[in-house]
């Protein structure tokens, strides 16, 4: 794919950085040392110098009340502008180890403003010299007056070790999953440690981490409302965003992109300056989902990028795609001004997300996932999107789901009755593949999360559990939807007769009547075991809520001890579009060990397991499964039966 064109930051006069030369005449120069001396004299005449050293850092102990300075940052296109900065004190210790500079902010739109969303990163200058980012402000303060990150403090907290880049660390087991309700709603199920989040404290007194500015091209509001709660828990906002010159991918295609603008290379993208803006890329592709804030820092003898001055999410090592930015518009508000930005081409890769902010590397790409979507639409047109997602524990899930609504909600109606079917591959480590398919039917926008939802939560599971990462190679999603609830509701169940022999096979029929009021009869044989003469048993015939709550109940919901059980957990899924029938007796008990389900337990093995030391065995259960099937119905069918069976003595 041809690579998407997108004109190169230019430098106001007063706010080029001194010592530092345009990237083309700057590779000129390193190559013609003849020319060095004439180059640098010409450029001194067109380009006035700016704070001297820039390069250079202000201790936090030589910072004092009364200093003046300056900031830089772009407040619309790609041109980076200063603005005036009075220091006002310091906040020492608000966090263990760290420090917050006060300053009070001025020029350009920031007066009406305030400080804004998407600001996160700004450097400012005082006697030349780098004190920090402009990172936290003050809710609802009708002053433009900020909180600033001390560099010395980001570069010294984004100092760790790599691991691994897409573990959300804290070990596994202990750092947050994406769960989703049984209506799709997604949500953490523990709050993020250490992360971003709406505010460092409680109270509109405080300061608090700026959040940072999704810009989502593509995005229906109906679904920015589900998918923002999360977004706001990580630290990020929801935020109406493009792209640059195409759709852009972030592993550097780009969809019908222009050709290179300026004179610039298309082989090879401007690195970025202080106070130029920058994304961290979420989704690339067909959409569009990048997290936006400003660089700080670029450390030339490295290719290492500093920027936000607080953290992106808070995740710590990761490996999330650096991107171009352009500020197309500021937006103020009475409770957060932000910048709106498009998305331009890769520029390397996040490496660290800390509590101080993030830190790149430059030139270099991060793993993705891909996400092939094809949906066959109510209307009869077929389309197909492909999308990369960010490779992470927590993010990948979180972004398949978004990714997959925000699709869904472009191609059908998020409101009125509609039915979606929905198929999905996951290709996971060791070339092995997990097929997904279930029907979903609603007179509201539910079913199109539930759809979304049958994609992300196994990649949740795989990614985010406590046993090992189970990495994800692809996604492929089948979609074909049309504009009527196909759903059936199940009216009656029953057997000739509730008293039976052991070792006979009986006809369960079941009747349900459709949406269109019409009824219908099935019939599904069920073997009677011939070892449980004389006992009474339960005929359950539920749908697939029915189905996952007896599945909890006998312990399927327990964790896995094994890799091969998550992959049971995953082909196990409970469909909307059967009816489950199971048959199951009291007078038997059964037990969970170690993830497994062993049914009819004899008093000595029960015994055993019992007095295992291990941990293996998990708990007895007063009921056991003899048999189980299910039928199959072309809509999303609802109801619950239960017959009472007695089988004869011999």
């Amino acid at each position: 794919m041809a690579a998407v064109g997108f004109r190169r930051i230019s430098v106001s006069q007063d706010a080029a950085p001194a010592g530092r030369f345009p990237p083309v005449i700057g590779g000129a120069l390193r190559r013609s040392g003849a020319l060095a001396l004439l180059a640098s004299a010409a450029i001194a005449l067109v380009a006035p110098p700016t704070p001297a050293s820039a390069q250079a850092v202000l201790p936090l102990d030589e910072v004092r009340a009364g200093m003046t300075g300056e900031g830089r940052t772009v407040f619309s296109g790609d041109r980076i502008e200063t603005f005036g900065v009075e220091i006002l004190g310091v906040l020492r210790n608000p966090f263990p180890g760290r420090s917050i500079v006060l300053a009070r902010l001025s020029g350009g739109p920031l007066e009406h403003t305030g400080v804004m969303q998407g600001m996160s990163g700004s450097p400012v200058y005082v006697e030349g010299r780098l004190v920090g980012a402009v990172a936290y402000a003050f809710p609802f303060s009708r002053d433009p007056i900020c909180g600033i990150t001390p560099f010395e403090e980001m570069r010294r907290f984004t100092e760790a070790p790599v691991g691994n880049a897409a573990d959300t660390g804290g070990g596994r087991g202990f750092a947050p999953v994406l769960r989703f309700s049984p209506d799709g709603i997604p949500a953490l199920d523990r709050p993020l440690p250490g992360g971003n989040g709406a505010a460092a404290f409680p109270g509109a007194g405080a300061p608090a981490p700026l959040l940072s500015p999704v810009a989502v091209s593509g995005l229906d509001p109906a679904v920015a409302g589900v998918i923002a709660p999360v977004f706001r828990q990580l630290g990020m906002e929801i935020a109406p965003g493009g792209v640059s010159a195409g759709g852009v991918s972030a592993s550097g295609g780009a969809a019908g992109g222009s050709g290179p603008q300026d004179g610039e290379s298309a082989g090879e993208p401007p690195a970025p300056v202080p106070g130029s803006p920058i994304g961290a890329a979420l989704v690339g592709g067909d959409l569009v989902m990048m997290a936006s804030g400003t660089v700080t820092h670029v450390d030339e003898a490295t290719g290492e990028v500093f920027a936000f001055g607080h953290p992106f999410t808070g995740l710590g090592t990761l490996a999330v795609p650096m991107q171009e930015a352009r500020v197309e518009a500021t937006v103020a508000s009475l409770a957060n001004s932000f910048k709106l930005t498009s998305a331009g081409r890769p520029l390397g890769v996040w490496r660290q997300d800390r509590a101080t902010g993030v830190r790149g590397e430059l030139g270099a790409r991060a793993p993705l996932v891909p996400l092939e979507i094809s949906v066959s639409g109510s209307r009869g047109a077929r389309r197909d999107y492909r999308l990369e997602l960010v490779d992470h524990d927590l993010l990948t899930p979180l972004m398949a789901f978004s990714g997959l609504m925000s699709v869904l909600s472009q191609e059908e109606r998020l409101s009125g009755p509609q039915t979606t079917r929905l198929e999905a591959r996951l290709g996971v480590a060791g070339g092995r593949t997990l097929a997904l398919e279930d029907v979903f039917a609603s007179g509201a926008s539910g079913s199109l999360q539930q759809a979304a939802a049958l994609v992300a939560a196994p990649i949740a599971l795989l990614l985010g559990n406590p046993l090992e990462r189970i990495p994800v190679r692809r996604v492929e999603v089948e979609v074909s939807a049309t504009e009527t609830a196909r759903t059936a509701a199940l009216t009656r169940a029953w057997i000739e007769s509730a008293r039976v022999r052991p070792g006979e096979t009986v006809t369960l029929r079941v009747a349900t009547r459709d949406y269109r009021g019409e009824e219908r009869v099935k019939e599904l044989p069920v073997p009677i075991p011939a070892s449980a003469a004389g006992e009474r048993l339960e005929l359950l015939v539920g749908d697939a809520r029915t189905a996952a709550a007896a599945d909890r109940a006998e312990g399927a919901g327990s964790a896995p001890r094994r890799v091969e059980q998550i992959f049971r957990v995953i082909s196990r899924h409970r469909r909307q579009s059967r009816l489950y029938v199971r048959l199951a007796g009291t007078g038997r008990t059964a037990a969970v060990v170690g993830g497994e389900y062993l049914p009819s337990l004899p008093p000595s093995v029960r015994s055993v397991l019992s007095r295992d030391s291990s941990g293996g065995f998990t708990r007895s259960l007063s009921s056991s499964v003899f048999w189980e099937g299910h039928l199959d119905f072309d809509a999303a069918v609802s109801g619950t039966r239960r017959l009472e069976i007695e089988v004869e003595a011999r």
